[in-house]
């Protein structure tokens, strides 16, 4: 049997959807897209292991940005309940 063919963008509809949208900056918005694009491949990012938690080194190095860009969009995504810190990173709640 063939593994089921994954689309990139298929959380667009239900992310944009979401009320707390609408109140974000553009760049808090590409990092939550491609957050809930990347956790499916990643599941780390959305269920830390003990081992294995999503620093803000990491999330900036898979989405090819700087960190001083990648911060502030982590800040306003952890401010409006999308993403929460857990332990010494961060883990993606809103899924």
């Amino acid at each position: 049997m063939a593994p089921v063919r994954q689309r990139p963008g298929r959380h667009a509809r239900t992310v944009m959807g979401d009320q707390r949208w609408r109140v974000l900056p553009l760049g808090a918005r590409a990092a939550w897209l491609e957050l809930c694009d990347l956790a499916d491949a990643l599941p780390h990012i959305r269920a830390p292991a003990s081992a294995r938690v999503a620093t803000i080194e990491e999330i900036a190095r898979l989405l090819a940005a700087d960190i001083a860009d990648i911060t502030p969009a982590v800040t306003a995504l952890v401010a409006i309940g999308v993403m929460e810190t857990y332990r010494d990173g961060y883990r993606l709640r809103a899924y």
